[in-house]
């Protein structure tokens, strides 16, 4: 199968305001860019030992602590874009800015759709830039992070070190001993390509929801990624 960049965001939005938020989704969900809702800030760090937006809109509490807010968020995710919105006054503004969000928005203000859409549009260019997909698998190398269909799968070290060199061997099929030299490297193990098999199916298990891709085996030759209709070692073409 072919790899493709994969440039698509997550927006989080913090928000009691249901209109609103139904407003949000209905202009910018897409095939691309992906929003969840939470009413409390609470709600969104709990999701965030699952699933990492690279947007997160906020709506402003003045009775909150923005700079613990801000410091939670980033210990998670430090690359994150923080926008606040509802924001009472132009000192309140400055604080929030200085206190490191990325930029907040005046209550009534109409600028809230356009900021988060600029927003998403850079974290979709970035995400071109790191993040490779096959099928509905998408794989961010620099963040070691995996998703499949849409939800992020958990990885242990040598799992995603298998997954990465299938990855960027696609479309040609990997042989065992390649695996192993990949990802125990110069390790003394003289189980190795035992150990390849097994770490593959821990892999084919994570991958398991994909209703696009199968990793195969052929003996003789070794693994690759084909799609899950396709029986033959053929290649499938995907375009977005």
């Amino acid at each position: 199968m072919e790899r493709i960049r994969a440039a698509a965001a997550t927006i989080a939005i913090v928000s009691g305001d249901r209109s609103l938020v139904k407003r949000v989704i209905s202009l910018l969900a897409d095939e691309t860019t992906s929003v969840l809702a939470y009413v409390a800030f609470t709600a969104l760090l709990a999701a965030m030992s699952a699933t990492t937006p690279d947007v997160i809109v906020m709506e402003d509490d003045e009775d909150a602590d923005a700079v613990l807010q801000i410091r939670q968020i980033r210990r998670r995710q430090p690359s994150v874009h923080i926008l606040y919105f509802k924001v009472a006054s132009e000192q309140r503004t400055i604080d929030l800015l200085e206190s490191g969000a990325d930029d907040a928005i005046a209550k009534d203000s109409e600028e809230l759709i356009p900021r988060i859409q600029a927003a998403t549009r850079r974290a979709r260019t970035l995400n071109a830039q790191n993040r490779i997909a096959i099928g509905d698998i998408v794989v961010d190398r620099e963040a070691r992070r995996v998703w499949v269909a849409g939800d992020e799968v958990p990885m242990t070290p040598h799992e995603f070190s298998v997954l990465d060199c299938l990855f960027w061997h696609t479309p040609k099929p990997v042989g065992v001993d390649t695996l192993a030299d990949f990802v125990w490297g110069d390790e003394d193990k003289a189980d190795r390509r035992s150990l390849v098999h097994v770490y593959v199916s821990y892999v084919r298990r994570k991958l398991g929801t994909s209703a696009q891709v199968v990793i195969k085996y052929a003996r003789g030759v070794g693994y690759a990624f084909l799609p899950r209709t396709q029986r033959s070692s053929g290649r499938a073409k995907r375009r977005v």
